[in-house]
């Protein structure tokens, strides 16, 4: 099977193939995943110049198309589709719903040149659009693609219900991305990082409404009766909300003596920072999927986290962790000191054997490879019919 990966996004400022495709990582992730899967795989980047990448028998073909960064109305990239056509593939797998339209104008291509190759669109925590054109537009290609991936089935309603999907389209559930994170001994972590406790809780995140910490703060603060040696350390990298958390913790110094506010941190020293903590905290009201949970999983950090679709998906509905009610702290000490009370050594190993079964590359590239099968045997069994 020859998958085509496509991303549409065009980034003036990356000017060289090993740029974008740093900035891109889950493209190269991707392709690295489907290939171990037993898939020729050939991705197409928009990039400022044409020229051609292959790393480990993957063919990265940069296209020179400039256009809209977001899939605009008019944006219609001829020089890529033609790039597509001529790789034939039996199915093109499109990073990003508001690409939606430019998929329909590559469908139409292919389909015109005899090809019946398939395309699935996957969800990037895109929400549907507001304006009525792009509604319209938009939606009108979407009810034109093969299948539409999301985290979760649950993250569909929003463009069933408001008409951008149609009743019988098929939703597939594929997770955008994982870490290559590894899982490593505590001790050796916290001798790194300079973390202690018991638990040691880590937030990593955004300061944001979204994200909530305040909530985050005060179910820590409840569950510290049941948990006294308990300590929480922050890592963000915005700051929206942080003169608010000053003045809260300012407000409740007992808890502001056990938490860490860690500001900034390289990506690079975070697999430290997760292999020293016990627990993954997070408080988000909506999320595309979760990179930040992944990370822990992948470190073996048990994830507490707000009861919402992918988060469901990323806890196995709450099987390898804690799920509690969006804003409800005293329901996130609750899960929190329960998830504490059944921690054991082999806690980690648990953990780490859950990411590896579902959410490593190696597990994401199996379960796409399997997912696109299914497309094609469905698009050919109605072709026949």
């Amino acid at each position: 099977m020859h998958v085509v990966l496509v991303n549409y996004t065009y980034n003036r400022l990356l000017t060289t193939p090993e740029a974008l495709l740093e900035r891109y990582d889950t493209l190269g992730g991707w392709a690295r995943a489907l290939a171990s899967a037993g898939a020729r795989v050939s991705v197409v980047p928009r990039f400022g110049c044409d020229t051609d990448l292959t790393r480990d028998g993957i063919v990265y073909r940069f296209v020179l198309d400039p256009g809209s960064r977001h899939g605009g109305l008019l944006d219609r990239p001829h020089r890529i589709h033609r790039a597509i056509e001529g790789l034939e593939p039996d199915i093109v797998h499109v990073h990003g719903l508001q690409f939606a339209r430019q998929a329909r104008q590559l469908k139409r291509l292919l389909e015109s040149r005899g090809s019946d190759a398939p395309i699935v669109l996957q969800d990037h925590a895109n929400a549907p659009p507001r304006r009525w054109l792009h509604r319209w537009t938009l939606g009108f290609a979407l009810r034109r693609v093969d299948a539409v991936s999301f985290v979760s089935r649950e993250q569909a309603r929003p463009w069933q219900e408001g008409g951008f999907l149609r009743p019988e389209q098929r939703i597939v559930e594929l997770m955008e991305g994982s870490s290559r994170f590894s899982l490593e001994a505590r001790a050796r972590a916290r001798a790194r990082t300079g973390l202690t406790g018991d638990p040691v809780c880590l937030w990593v995140g955004r300061l944001n409404a979204n994200k909530d910490p305040l909530t985050v703060l005060d179910g820590f603060r409840r569950a510290l009766d049941k948990m006294p040696r308990a300590r929480l350390a922050m890592i963000y990298g915005s700051e929206d909300l942080l003169p608010v958390l000053d003045r809260w913790l300012a407000e409740n110094p007992s808890t502001q003596a056990r938490v860490r506010l860690l500001g900034l941190q390289p990506h690079r020293a975070l697999e430290a920072f997760y292999n020293s903590s016990d627990f993954f905290l997070l408080g988000s009201h909506h999320e595309g999927s979760g990179f930040a949970v992944l990370e822990a999983l992948a470190c073996g950090v048990v994830p507490v986290l707000s009861d919402i679709p992918s988060f469901r998906v990323l806890t196995g509905r709450g099987g390898i962790g804690g799920l509690w009610p969006v804003g409800d702290a005293e329901a996130l000490a609750t899960v929190l000191t329960a998830r504490y009370s059944r921690l054991h050594g082999r806690t980690p190993d648990e953990v780490r054997a859950f990411f590896d079964e579902h959410f490593s590359w190696e597990a994401i590239g199996r379960r796409g490879m399997a997912v696109y099968r299914e497309i094609i045997d469905g698009r050919r069994g109605r072709s026949h019919s």
